[in-house]
């Protein structure tokens, strides 16, 4: 009778394995026929769910779930027409220009070489990932440089014009030195938050006592940033905060975490003289995304793309 039992048993979890794997292997687009399956999309799907944290047991998750699905398989549908694009007027991305630009990544952010990989896993990446979403960047834009970028032009009057709107933003070169915690999973952030804004510890204690973030050592300090380059979430903080304030519990790269405002560093005021450059290059961006849309739909409706899955 156990005989029977157990391979019962067997019989059914290799039915309901290879049950999960023709679903997982299951073609839910075609793109000039190239083929995107189940597994790819959720491949690309599940660190992004875990990022924000969603409850797939929630009904209101579930939607947020299935608009996430639709649009990272537009994005990959995208990339894989960019690919074929590119591919078809030859043009190549090297293995050493992918090294340098993950190199000036790892510089700019101020983390040496093993902080940046820690960083990177707490992300749900690996460096292979990482230096793969590299490529893709570099790839589009050489294309849009190839095919769109030469077609840009930016006015003296949109310059002004961009100026006078931005006024606020661009007359002083702000910047912020700051320093950063990030609570494992394991622990509870509320708790050591309490903690910290109670003064029982203090912020660069809990630092290196608990925190999975970048300069632990260092209590956190992560150094002075343009605030061109920082979060706008986190600036949205540190803009209504004074020097030494720690702002509550906030998202850090899918986890909790809390930053510290060391100071605040405001430039010489600036006239569009000295940001007319800068102000151009923001334009010409702007305009180059814009083109760039229009681009990629011209492809994909002259492309032969077959969805095969209703999300």
């Amino acid at each position: 009778m156990k005989k029977i039992i157990v391979t019962f048993l067997l019989f059914f979890l290799s039915a309901e394995f290879c049950f999960s794997e023709e679903v997982l292997n299951k073609i839910i687009a075609v793109v000039n026929g190239e083929i995107i399956t189940q597994m790819d999309l959720q491949k690309e799907v599940a660190p992004l769910i875990l990022k924000s944290k969603q409850n797939a047991k929630s009904e209101i998750d579930k939607k947020k779930k299935i608009e996430l699905e639709k649009k990272t398989l537009n994005l990959m549908i995208e990339s894989i027409l960019i690919t074929q694009e590119a591919e078809r007027l030859r043009v190549q991305v090297s293995k050493e220009e992918v090294e340098k630009e993950y190199e000036r990544l790892c510089e700019k952010s101020m983390l040496s070489p093993f902080e940046f990989k820690k960083q990177l896993a707490l992300q749900d990446m690996t460096v292979d990932s990482f230096k793969d979403n590299i490529r893709r960047g570099i790839l589009r834009s050489k294309l849009l440089s190839t095919m769109v970028g030469r077609k840009i032009v930016v006015t003296k009057n949109e310059i002004k014009e961009y100026y006078n709107k931005n006024y606020d933003k661009l007359k002083n070169n702000i910047q912020v030195e700051m320093a950063m915690i990030v609570y494992p999973s394991e622990v509870s952030a509320n708790l050591w938050s309490q903690r910290i804004l109670s003064k029982k510890i203090s912020f660069e204690e809990a630092v290196k006592k608990v925190s999975v973030g970048p300069k632990k050592d260092e209590g956190g300090n992560i150094g002075v940033i343009d605030i061109d380059d920082l979060n706008p979430d986190w600036w949205t903080y540190l803009s209504k905060m004074k020097n030494n304030e720690v702002s509550k519990v906030l998202n850090v790269n899918g986890l909790k975490g809390q930053l510290k405002l060391l100071k605040t560093v405001t430039g010489e005021n600036k006239s569009l003289e000295d940001v007319k450059v800068k102000v151009e290059d923001i334009l010409h961006e702007l305009k180059t995304e814009e083109r760039f849309k229009e681009y990629t739909m011209q492809l994909r409706k002259r492309a032969c793309v077959d969805v095969r899955y209703n999300l």
